[in-house]
Parts: C-alpha cells; sequence; structure tokens
C-alpha cells in the first residue's frame, strides 16, 4: 500500500486526532487544507485530559518525572497529537515555562541544565522554538555538545575512589567526569536535546547549524556511544550530593535484534525520532531496525505491531516511547492497527523528506 494510500485509510478510519495529524502532513496528505486544530480535537477527551496536566508547577519534580501531571509528558503528549503555538489553550498553559527560559541563566549547576533543557526541548516541538529563550538555549546546547563530540578533550568517567560518601544504592554506577558539567553546561547530550535538536534542523536554513547537528547524531551513532552504560553514571550535584545523571541516546537493539529486549519498548519511537536526521537514514541500526518492522505489515499493506511497541501507560515518560497513543480506544481491536500504521507513516515521510524521494 502507497503512503498516500494509508493517509486515506486512516483518515476514513481514524479519530479526530489522526485525522487532524494527516491533514496537517504536507508529505502524505499534499492536498488537504492545513486550518487550525477543529473543535473536534480541542474538545476530545484526550486533549483536555492532557491539558489539565500542564499545572503550572515549576518546580523540578513538577517538571521532570514520570506522572501525566509532569510538563515533559504533558507537553509532549500535546505535541504528539498537533496541538501548536497559536492555539489559546495551549499558549496560555505555556505562559510560565515560557517566561522562565526568557530569563533563563547560565550560572546553573547540572541539575538545572537538565531542567531547562526538558522545557527548551518540549515547547519547541509545540511550535515555540523562536520564542524568546528557546532557540537560544537550545543553541547552547548544541554549542555544547557538538563542541565534545567533535574534541573529546575529558574522559567520560573518572575514578570513584576520589568522592566521598557515595550512597551504596549508587554503588554500580561509574562517576561522570565533572569536567564536562561545569559552568552551567552538560557536554554529553540527552536525549531531550536530540528531540530538540530534530526540530532546530527542521527549521533552519543555516547549513552550519545543520553539520553541528548531524555531527552530534553520527556521534550518538557511533558503536562507542551506543556501548555506554544506559544512562551515563553519577554526577556531583553539590557538597557530598549525588544524582544519577540518565537520558543518554541509547537506541534499541544496536547491537542486534532480540524480541525479548525490553527496548523494543521505545523502537518504533527512537526510529520516527531518528528518521528526521539525515545521516540517521543509511546507518546500519536504522536500516536493520525498518527493515525489522517490516514483518509487521498486514495483507492489506497496513501495519500491525505488538502492543508493547506503542503502549500508551499512565504515569510514564514519554521520551522512552510510553505515550505512543494517537487517541484511538485501545479497547477497539482497529485501534492497533491504525496506531501502528500511523506511525510507519511518520517514518516513511520523514525518510521521504530527508531523501528527496516520494
Amino acid at each position: 500500500m502507497k503512503i498516500s494510500d494509508c493517509s486515506n485509510w486512516l483518515l476514513e478510519n481514524g479519530g479526530p486526532i489522526i485525522r487532524h495529524l494527516i491533514t496537517h502532513n504536507p508529505i502524505s496528505a499534499p492536498n488537504m487544507n492545513e486550518d487550525r486544530p477543529g473543535d473536534e480535537l480541542m474538545h476530545s477527551d484526550e486533549v483536555r485530559y492532557w491539558q489539565g496536566c500542564l499545572t503550572g508547577d515549576m518546580s523540578f519534580n513538577g517538571i521532570h518525572g514520570s506522572r501525566d501531571i509532569c510538563f515533559e509528558n504533558a507537553m509532549g503528549k500535546l505535541s504528539l497529537f498537533g496541538l501548536r503555538r497559536g492555539v489559546d489553550d495551549l499558549d496560555r498553559l505555556s505562559k510560565p515555562y515560557l517566561l522562565l527560559l526568557a530569563n533563563s541563566s547560565k550560572d546553573e549547576n547540572v541539575i538545572m541544565v537538565l531542567y531547562r533543557t526538558i522545557i527548551a526541548a518540549m515547547l519547541a516541538m509545540s511550535g515555540y522554538l523562536t520564542a524568546p529563550g528557546v532557540r537560544e538555549w537550545i543553541l547552547q546546547r548544541l554549542e555544547t555538545v557538538n563542541k565534545f563530540v567533535n574534541e573529546h578533550e575529558s574522559a567520560i568517567y573518572v575514578e570513584k575512589s576520589k568522592f566521598k560518601h557515595i550512597p551504596s544504592a549508587l554503588k554500580n554506577y561509574q562517576v561522570v567526569n565533572p569536567d564536562l558539567y561545569r559552568d552551567g553546561e552538560f557536554a554529553l547530550p540527552w536525549i531531550y536535546d536530540i528531540f530538540a535538536f530534530s526540530i532546530l534542523s527542521g527549521q533552519t536554513k543555516d547549513q552550519a547549524l545543520k553539520t553541528k547537528i548531524e555531527g552530534v547524531i553520527s556521534y550518538v551513532l557511533d558503536a562507542r556511544y551506543q556501548r555506554l552504560p544506559d544512562g551515563y553514571g553519577i554526577v556531583v550535584s553539590g557538597k557530598n550530593r549525588y544524582n544519577v545523571m540518565g537520558w543518554s541516546v541509547w537506541l534499541p537493539c544496536f547491537n542486534g535484534m532480540h524480541e525479548d529486549d525490553f527496548k523494543l519498548g521505545c523502537l518504533v519511537q527512537r526510529l520516527e525520532l531518528m528518521s528526521r536526521f539525515p545521516s540517521a537514514l543509511d546507518s546500519n541500526w536504522f536500516i536493520s531496525s525498518l527493515n525489522y518492522l517490516e514483518q509487521y505489515r498486514t495483507d492489506g499493506g497496513r501495519y500491525l505491531f505488538p502492543r508493547h511497541y506503542i503502549k500508551e501507560k499512565k504515569n510514564s515518560f514519554f521520551v522512552t516511547g510510553a505515550h505512543m497513543g494517537v487517541g484511538e480506544s485501545r479497547r477497539c481491536r482497529s485501534a492497533y492497527e491504525i496506531e501502528s500504521t500511523f506511525w510507519m507513516l511518520k517514518i516513511m515521510s520523514n525518510v521521504m523528506a530527508n531523501t528527496g524521494t516520494g
């Protein structure tokens, strides 16, 4: 089935969120009008629920965490639904987060750098890239990460015995070199950065910026990076204060496909994310992963993935692929085929856009 046929099938069979997303995709449905979200979408239970989860809690735990009411999950979900800057309700709910970035300071510890990076990434995904402070923060992150991946001036880990009073619960983690997070920076890429860089890359014609972004993506696709521990390790966040700094950019099944690998739960999401970058499309990982998903093509030319590949789990992290639902009732037999086909359509649309095919 061609992409256009899949689009038409989704328009006929999907709910209001699917229909809105398909009609706003110029690749898969080039002749559709790009109207602003209609009442059917904005009044849907799903949109209402996730808007209600944007509480304005500006604490670190209000921004980062697995709860639905954490900013990263609520804003991530609304961005997936296609809500963008200019929608009155979204603009109103986004205001406190935009104000924080507009008054951003570089003098931050590593935890606050993560905090601002999460906010900037999710705002960019929702159309606020050009709002005051958002692009500036993402550019700052790009400069920091790009410098590291190009120069490798510092070792990633240091001897653990140099640090006192590390909790026994952290005994299995290595210590990330403090040189990598001095002066309000963190040199290694977070998964949030990759989401943010994908938006920046798609909205700039500056070839120098694109080259820096593709350099970061090439670093992530390097086997040496993918051999790093899941979650970078221990960072020093104060005197005798230690945190585990996670959110590394691990790619599911980078070293081969294993049906029982728990990481397969975010394979579809990671493929869609990486399909936004031209340098990723020729990688062995991307090609083999895309071929792997082809086994789930139905006789009708659509797709039906295992349910945990497109899971929707309450109080879980958006960036780990735990909120893949696009508004279809999972009680209906057709829901998984509709949403599986939608996600494959997104991936293939990105591939077309980045290769000039169609």
